[in-house]
């Protein structure tokens, strides 16, 4: 005999899964945090009973060391063990492979921290409140079997070796390419034969497969879900759909971890001029960082919240054709309308106006031009550290002379 599960059941146990969620980077981190935590207090590891804490969102209200630290600690490491390896094969750090090096380590650190905060603020999202506005068994259902697929480690494991080092390895070979001489004992005779050195190669490799992590979990999270909205069925204010609860939770979420990316791609795009990958001698860089970095971003943001407008004019077309039938069955009941049906029609239409002209999406003015305004000056200062690339490519692809 089959149980009938309940609308509200089938919510808790959604719950309980999203508060056992963690993604590959969050393992990392929170292990290390948890080997931080066993070497500082151990006493707090032996009452839980878990080597990690069971609820990864509420870990650090028990005395769970904080992601930053444990971010920092990951760069750390790094950053010690391509030192380590310099050290065994008789290779010194020169003051730029130091720079290198270092800003390369705290990347993969950051970037760990900064899938955290975006996988943590997805799941909260639908914990707190978008899982009490779902109204269909089917449709938990459905984000219970996509989130368990999402989750699968394997995944992300894959993809960051499988990217990562090529990353890496072409950031090592521009940032070679791009030192002066009698900078380092890195470049050989040939400026375009740049040497290698396992210490400094390991060192980005590793932060290579990190970030490749950020850009991995924004595919199902910040690309695939905003395109499944409509299969959803949320509780939405009838009146003014744009104005309810859930509309303004998904479009805060889709904002914020917009933000979050674009701090990480500005932290990206300043350390690489800084350590000399993105130059004028080397476009390739550059391009690639253009294309697979800025303008997917920005471009995926709005399809997000074009996706999440889907979900708002459903809505409102739910609640216009139920006023359009009542308005044509008023119409219709008599030959000749009286005054007093006539006044109900008239009121009705103006209903169906107030609702028709309800905004269409979950963003205003204000939030576009704060979004503007924060896009700015990393586009300002990107371009101007590439403008002779930009110029160059503009000129060779339209044929002008120099």
């Amino acid at each position: 005999m089959t149980k009938t599960i309940t609308l509200a059941q089938c919510r808790d146990e959604l719950r309980k899964q999203l508060e056992s969620y963690r993604a590959l980077p969050e393992y990392i981190l929170d292990g290390v945090g948890a080997g931080l935590q066993w070497l500082i207090n151990r006493k707090a590891v032996t009452a839980r009973a878990t080597f990690l804490p069971p609820n990864a969102s509420d870990q650090e209200n028990q005395s769970f060391p904080s992601y930053w630290i444990n971010g920092l600690a990951i760069g750390l490491f790094t950053f010690l063990l391509g030192l380590l390896i310099s050290w065994l094969t008789g290779h010194a750090y020169s003051n730029d492979e130091y720079w290198l090096t270092g800003w390369a380590a705290l990347t993969g650190g950051l970037a760990l921290v900064a899938n955290k905060v975006n996988i943590r603020a997805f799941l909260n999202t639908f914990h707190d409140s978008c899982l009490d506005k779902m109204l269909k068994v089917e449709n938990i259902r459905d984000l219970e079997e996509w989130l368990s697929d999402n989750f699968k480690w394997w995944k992300p494991l894959f993809s960051g070796i499988l990217i990562g080092p090529a990353l890496g390895l072409l950031l090592y070979v521009s940032w070679l390419q791009n030192l002066p001489q009698n900078s380092s004992p890195n470049i050989s005779p040939n400026y375009l034969v740049p040497q290698f050195h396992a210490g400094p190669l390991l060192t980005i490799l590793l932060a290579g497969i990190q970030a490749v992590w950020v850009g991995y979990y924004l595919i199902p999270f910040y690309v695939a879900f905003p395109a499944r909205l409509h299969r959803y069925h949320f509780d939405l204010y009838a009146l003014d759909p744009s104005s309810s609860e859930v509309v303004g939770r998904l479009s805060g979420l889709l904002t914020f971890i917009l933000y979050v990316t674009i701090a990480f791609i500005v932290w990206l795009t300043f350390g690489l001029t800084f350590v000399h990958v993105l130059t004028n001698s080397t476009p390739i860089p550059g391009l690639v960082f253009s294309a697979f970095v800025w303008l997917p971003t920005v471009i995926l943001y709005g399809a997000g919240q074009f996706h999440l407008s889907t979900l708002i004019t459903r809505a409102k077309w739910i609640t216009l054709n139920e006023v359009q039938t009542k308005v044509e069955g008023l119409y219709n009941s008599s030959k000749i309308p009286d005054a007093g049906m006539l006044d109900r029609i008239d009121k009705l239409m103006d209903y169906h106006d107030r609702i028709k002209n309800t905004p269409d999406s979950g963003l205003d003015l204000r939030a576009i031009f704060n979004l503007i305004n924060s896009l700015l000056l990393p586009i300002l200062a990107f371009i101007l550290a590439n403008l002779k690339v930009a110029t160059d490519f503009v000129n060779s692809v339209f044929g002008v002379k120099k």
